[in-house]
């Protein structure tokens, strides 16, 4: 015959729990400041607002490699103060926001179109012309 000693056993009881803080920020402190012209990594899985710094210019639909019909890509036709062209890296339908200029969708493409390049969409050549190529700070929020 063999006899074993076990130890008592001490009855377990858990730990009280601790409260957490959390801190209330405002959304703006989180979207970081661009600190470069290169594009950040996107996670795709919530809505979320970025800064980039960007390059915009404006075109019409009678411009050379345009067919005229005022069609996007994304199969919408195009509006002005509302189409805009953005690089594959950002899906159709996120909402750009420039300052002074407004808020755009992203509905079309352009062969000339990169990582920090937009293209917005004017119905005048002559103003399309004027406005030129312009540096902004734009808000880039996903859908």
């Amino acid at each position: 015959m063999i006899i074993l000693a076990l130890p008592s056993l001490q009855s377990y009881e858990p730990q009280p729990r601790v409260p957490v803080l959390v801190k209330q920020i405002d959304l703006v402190e989180l979207v970081p400041k661009p600190s470069a012209r290169v594009k950040p990594k996107v996670s795709r899985s919530k809505p979320q607002v970025e800064r980039w710094v960007v390059t915009v210019t404006a075109y019409t639909k009678n411009d050379r490699g345009m067919n005229g019909r005022g069609v996007t890509a994304s199969g919408e036709p195009v509006q002005e103060g509302r189409t805009i062209a953005a690089p594959e890296s950002i899906p159709f339908g996120t909402q750009i926001h420039i300052p002074g200029l407004g808020n755009y969708t992203v509905t079309d493409r352009g062969g000339a179109i990169t990582e920090d390049k937009l293209d917005l969409y004017m119905e005048s050549r002559e103003d399309a012309l004027q406005f030129g190529a312009q540096e902004f700070e734009v808000l880039i929020k996903y859908q």
